[in-house]
């Protein structure tokens, strides 16, 4: 189900937004040419945070340093769509939210594939053993997760919290 789907992080939230006009906006600003007729549906998931309210709406957590805005999920009607906007995403690596039509400062914005909540969960271990053991490379590719110690060692397909011990040579934290 969410092999179409892409998930924009770090996008500043505000007031009236149109998530459709968004990912049209961001997706023009990497190079990709993505049509209304091509997004099945884009929308804000999560609860909305008191830190992720526009400026101007009070409380304390209005402004860019508060937090992080929740994240726009959207759904592409084709897979190349998809990965198409990923590689310009990796390409074009430190894209910010500048020039997005948005009042708030400038935020770097990461694209990333949506996953499901275990795939999520073991990404989260396996970034995280692979710094604690200075590995150069974690990566989601087509719902899998992959490492690599460096450049020229071969990648590792993760599909277990057990992986992890194998591949990395540590307990996992299950």
């Amino acid at each position: 189900m969410l092999e179409n789907d892409v998930e924009v992080s770090n996008l500043p939230e505000e007031n009236g937004e149109n998530p459709m006009h968004l990912i049209l906006s961001v997706a023009n600003k990497l190079g990709v040419s993505l049509r209304e007729s091509d997004v099945v549906s884009a929308e804000r998931v999560g609860a909305r945070n008191r830190w992720s309210r526009a400026p101007g709406e009070g409380g304390e957590g209005a402004g860019a340093e508060a937090g992080r805005p929740r994240p726009l999920v959207v759904r592409l009607t084709r897979r190349a769509l998809k990965d198409d906007l990923m590689t310009a995403a990796r390409i074009r690596r430190g894209a910010t939210s500048a020039d997005l039509g948005q009042s708030s400062a400038p935020r770097p914005i990461y694209i990333n594939e949506r996953l499901t909540k275990n795939n999520r969960y073991l990404f989260r271990q396996v970034r995280e053993a692979g710094r604690s053991q200075s590995w150069r490379f974690t990566w989601t590719k087509k719902g899998r997760i992959y490492a690599r110690k460096c450049q020229d060692s071969p990648r590792q397909w993760i599909r277990t919290v057990d992986d992890i011990a194998r591949v990395f040579g540590v307990p996992s934290n299950s």
